[in-house]
């Protein structure tokens, strides 16, 4: 009995190797390269917000201007509207486009970018901050 009992555990240690490896042995990757880089990030500063509203309706938001003392002239700006303390999206984003040119002779120097919102309008109360993403 003692005997066949060794025996039963040396077959099912073999049978477990063998289904192990057999499973391991299926598995193929590809070959290919992975990497990593690093890149120094600055932010924009903005110093202004205005909000300008529709002539008939006071309720509904025309375009967001931003005043920057960061050179904005030639980047990617878009600009998006969101709620419950800036964590959740209200639409999509919004293109914004130089208003003012960059006056580098100002002080401080400035510039100020206009997101149009007429093509998809909002009114105040859909939204409780803005946030801005400037694109090199």
């Amino acid at each position: 009995m003692r005997k066949s009992r060794l025996l039963l555990a040396g077959v099912a240690v073999a049978a477990a190797a063998v289904g192990t490896s057999a499973f391991t042995a299926s598995n193929t990757v590809p070959n290919s390269v992975a990497g990593s880089g690093q890149g120094s990030v600055t932010g924009a500063v903005v110093t202004d917000i205005h909000y300008v509203q529709n002539a008939a309706d006071a309720t509904v938001v025309d375009a967001v201007e931003f005043t920057s003392t960061t050179n904005l002239t030639g980047k990617t700006t878009t600009m998006t509207l969101k709620t419950t303390g800036g964590t959740v999206v209200v639409g999509t984003p919004y293109t914004c486009a130089v208003k003012t040119a960059w006056d580098a002779l100002a002080v401080p120097p400035i510039i100020v970018m206009t997101c149009d919102t007429t093509g998809s309008p909002r009114t105040f109360d859909e939204f409780d901050s803005v946030a801005i993403t400037v694109v090199q």
